[in-house]
């Protein structure tokens, strides 16, 4: 058996999926078998506030109704922009219901960043919460295809009797359901078209892949405009009768005190996340006196021995105590997404006798593309494809190392009125991600780096060098701009470096205006001044951490485009 493996259709299911269905669809199903059970929950004052599976599909079908009568139908895009809560679960279940296509935004985006994707998308409607009224207020001013703003605190005023006459035709499973867009500026922002069918196979697969069922319950604190969230968080959830608390804030110890009060079983997060929670146990542990420190360090040490002979793992027991102290007793499934999981953390939360494994998968895959196994799982790898997903590796090398390539039900339709970015992906049935990797004879792949220049932040958010060069190069003070990133070696995270070449001509300007002599010191406070007023228009996650300034233009082809390959994995003075 070859060490490396071009080509794997290998999955490992544990059980048969539910069958594919369309989202409008599956909620029915599960408010038809749980019509009592709470289907989403969120602490508002000192009670947890409850809705039904029944009461969310009445709500979502009345909203259809009142949304329709309105003038909105199937294939109109609407918006929504709020924070996590029942009313924006809702909102996205009524749009997509009535065959209209949601277009979740992400809240920290900035007003033009909103605005833009308004107007690409070319939106009808946009539903937003009281948070975020003034901002969608002042992005969607004067707005031509954007006929209703709908706000998520008045939705029962829009209720009308839902009845079947209500749609003109029911939703299938072709038709598209949501655009994501991985981007928020008109530089390089592409909307990901995903239908029922592409979503909602991606739902069954993972289901197929993991244990669960109604009486498991769900901690949400990912972003729900987020595809890794939209669908691990609440779809996979709602699919199978679950419970969703969403917690009240991104404190771990907030998030903690609601997985216990909710007595949550599964939690679906990102890497920075895990990690806090785990540092926070560690630091709980520090500060106790020193014979429980060593006896967590022995305990400790034990796990560890016990599973390098027998293959078992003993957490669960030796560390039981600790779990009902930290207030995760509750907790025994978690999986992490969007970047990579530091191996140690993942390590150390599995002596602690926890289950955590991570995944892989892009927007443009609805996200899942793979799954770590939850019985024994291989922290260095993202796992095997999910039921129905295959893998090839592209190109690949003397180790095995190319460009993952992947193919099933769940891939896009495409770019939102951008077929040359589609087709610079699509290749033959075969979405090519741009990341690089292996994969193992079991099948299981391995991340080893990423061919496109996307930078991915410690909490999987995805920043495109591009959109921060352009907003950069608005700066008359700044000439030219290579954007990357590069690991803060103290914390082990990818942070955004911009290198500059300034611009001498406005240099000049400023040393005959101010009569005064322009040196390096007085370059680069300028400098520092224009990234941090240009970036003020970016996300918070999008900014230019830290940045160099270049004495010599950047190499650049003979189409004037910078050789951004010379810098690649290139160390930078910072």
């Amino acid at each position: 058996m070859p060490k490396f493996l071009t080509y794997s259709d290998k999955h490992y299911a544990i059980r048969p999926g539910l069958g594919q269905i369309t989202i409008k669809g599956m909620l029915a199903r599960s408010a038809g078998l749980y019509p009592y059970k709470t289907a989403l929950q969120m602490r508002r004052g000192e009670e947890f506030y409850k809705v039904t599976y029944r009461e969310l599909k009445e709500r979502a079908d009345q909203l259809s109704a009142g949304l329709a009568r309105r003038g909105l139908g199937p294939g109109d895009r609407v918006a929504i922009l709020g924070e996590n809560c029942p009313e924006w679960i809702e909102s996205y279940m009524a749009v997509v219901g009535m065959g209209a296509v949601g277009v979740p935004l992400d809240s920290q985006l900035k007003t033009q960043e909103i605005r833009h994707i308004l107007t690409d998308s070319e939106s009808k409607a946009l539903i937003v919460s009281g948070n975020y009224a003034e901002t969608a207020a002042e992005a969607a001013g004067g707005l031509p295809m954007l006929k209703h703003v709908f706000h998520m605190n008045n939705l029962s005023k829009l209720y009308e009797p839902s009845e079947p006459r209500t749609l003109k035709r029911q939703v299938q499973l072709e038709d598209l359901a949501v655009i994501i867009y991985t981007s928020g500026t008109t530089g390089s922002s592409k909307g990901v078209m995903l239908t029922h069918g592409n979503i909602m196979s991606d739902v069954d697969a993972s289901y197929q892949t993991f244990r669960f069922d109604h009486h498991d319950s769900f901690i949400s604190v990912l972003p729900l405009h987020h595809t890794f969230e939209a669908t691990c968080g609440m779809l996979i959830a709602l699919y199978a009768g679950c419970t969703i608390t969403y917690a009240r804030s991104l404190k771990p110890k907030e998030i903690i005190a609601d997985i216990r009060d909710a007595q949550c079983t599964i939690m679906v997060g990102v890497p920075l996340l895990f990690e806090k929670i785990y540092l926070g146990i560690l630091r709980g542990v520090r500060e106790k006196d020193w014979l429980t420190r060593m006896a967590f360090a022995a305990s400790g040490g034990v796990v560890k021995s016990i599973k390098t002979v027998t293959g078992r793992r003993a957490g669960g027991k030796l560390f039981k105590s600790l779990r009902e102290k930290a207030g995760m007793s509750s907790l025994r499934l978690m999986v992490s997404g969007g970047a990579a999981l530091n191996i140690e953390v993942a390590r150390g939360f599995e002596i602690l006798g926890f289950d955590l494994v991570q995944g892989y998968g892009l927007t443009e895959t609805s996200p899942v593309l793979t799954t770590n196994f939850v019985k024994d799982p291989d922290h260095g790898s993202v796992g095997a494809a999910v039921p129905g997903v295959e893998l090839k590796i592209i190109d690949a090398d003397a180790n095995g190392v190319g460009e993952i390539a992947a193919r099933g039900p769940n891939l896009m339709q495409g770019y939102y009125k951008n077929p040359a970015a589609t087709q610079a992906v699509m290749k033959d049935g075969w979405f090519l991600t741009g990341d690089l990797g292996y994969i193992d004879a079991r099948g299981c792949l391995f991340i080893t780096g990423r061919a496109k220049n996307v930078i991915v932040s410690a909490a999987g958010k995805n920043i495109y060098p591009e959109e921060v060069e352009a907003q950069l190069l608005k700066s008359p003070y700044i000439a030219e701009a290579l954007v990357m990133g590069e690991m803060n070696a103290q914390t082990s995270r990818e942070e955004v470096h911009a290198m500059i070449y300034p611009a001498s001509e406005a240099f000049d300007d400023y040393a005959v205006k101010h009569k005064i002599k322009v040196d390096e010191a007085l370059v680069e406070k300028i400098i520092k001044d224009e990234v941090r007023r240009e970036c003020s228009n970016l996300a918070d996650y999008k900014r230019v951490k830290h940045f160099s300034v270049r004495e010599e233009e950047f190499p650049k082809t003979t189409t004037k485009k910078i050789k951004r390959y010379l810098f690649a994995g290139k160390k930078v003075s910072v």
